[in-house]
């Protein structure tokens, strides 16, 4: 079997695990509702970085390696669970009108890919996911240096549409929300979904 063949084998899976929401992407919704679309792109270049860093793990063959660090999961995951519950007291607690005007300028980039990268980096699952889908897929130990680049490129590439088409979908629903009265309710909300992914991701393992 080529790769052009065996890399639906890849691709169609992963599509569907990234396309189902979990905490990343409650927290991906709850940002764009409260920040908007532009302030939440930093964000999902930190997930989407943070995926791909467990893609490589499994594609250089160390996740079993990688799961062996289990010290350094937990630490991220609470420094996760951390922020956001500072996110969600920050909407909760937040002066509506003067939060639409500073939002997107307060929220610098890096603290955006930093905070989307904890959320999916604490996550070893993902490794666990791509450490069962490949072998099926391609054959790991003959897996050329063009192959690899490839295969990481594929996932970037749906990671990104996904969460995107995420983010689009929730810029609908703020445009929506254009009233000071309005925008108080839906950043309380974010703020109680926000808390309600802390604890997801607090009780997961």
């Amino acid at each position: 079997m080529n790769i052009t063949t065996s890399i639906w084998f890849f691709i169609v899976p992963f599509a569907i695990a990234a396309a189902i929401p979990g905490p990343a992407q409650g927290v991906l919704i709850c940002q764009v509702l409260s920040r908007g679309g532009r302030a939440s792109v930093s964000f999902i270049v930190g997930m989407v970085l943070g995926n791909a860093a467990w893609l490589v793990v499994a594609m250089l063959g160390l996740a079993a390696l990688a799961l062996r660090f289990e010290a350094v999961f937990i630490t991220v995951k609470w420094l996760g669970i951390a922020y956001i519950l500072f996110v969600a007291w920050k909407l909760w607690t937040r002066d509506t009108l003067r939060g639409q005007l500073t939002s997107a300028s307060a929220f610098s980039v890096g603290r955006g890919i930093l905070a989307g990268s904890f959320l999916t980096l604490s996550n070893p699952k993902a490794v666990i996911f791509f450490g069962a889908v490949l072998p099926h897929a391609f054959d790991m130990t003959a897996l050329s240096l063009s192959e690899v680049g490839l295969i990481l490129a594929l996932g970037l590439g749906i990671d990104l549409a996904v969460q995107f088409a995420y983010l689009a979908a929730a810029l609908k629903v703020r445009r929506a929300a254009s009233s000071p009265k309005v925008m108080k309710r839906v950043n309380r909300t974010s703020a109680g979904l926000m808390a309600g992914c802390a604890g997801w991701l607090a009780l997961s393992r």
